[in-house]
């Protein structure tokens, strides 16, 4: 397996994989893609500056039968270590111990920068549907 930045190239790939998971709205051509591979994508994280040092973590995903490998964590310290600023990130409860390994800690939504709460608003994550509970976190 090796981790790299996506390029256009890999954008395709990188759709396939996320549908293949179920996600079905990204915005790819925003921010810094990185993607694992072993031949295929196998996973990606996505990474938006929505203001000057203030990036947001989005679209953190490991095809299926990669789970559990330490694919996630490899491209989440591949993401971190590329960029400097405040990490902001929205997830739900059965991720937050996986965002804690990375020091990231629960915030509540009221205390998000404009920024990184009006791009949450846009795609839809900060306020959810009813039944569908999100978490927030920040970490640096």
């Amino acid at each position: 397996m090796f981790i790299t930045r996506a390029t256009r190239h890999d954008l395709g790939d990188v759709e396939e994989l996320l549908k293949s998971e179920g996600w079905e709205h990204s915005e790819l051509k925003k921010g810094t893609t990185f993607v694992a591979r072993e031949g295929a994508v196998i996973g990606c994280v996505r990474l938006i500056e929505v203001a000057p040092n203030t990036v947001l973590v989005d679209d953190v995903v490991v095809r299926g039968d990669k789970r559990g490998q330490g694919v996630g964590k490899q491209l989440m310290q591949a993401a971190m270590n590329s960029r400097g600023g405040t990490l902001y990130l929205c997830c739900h409860k059965e991720h937050l111990g996986f965002y804690e390994h990375f020091e990231f800690k629960e915030v509540p939504a009221s205390t998000l920068p404009e920024p990184v709460a009006g791009y949450l608003d846009e795609t839809g994550d900060l306020t959810p549907p009813e039944g569908h509970e999100h978490f927030f976190m920040t970490a640096r």
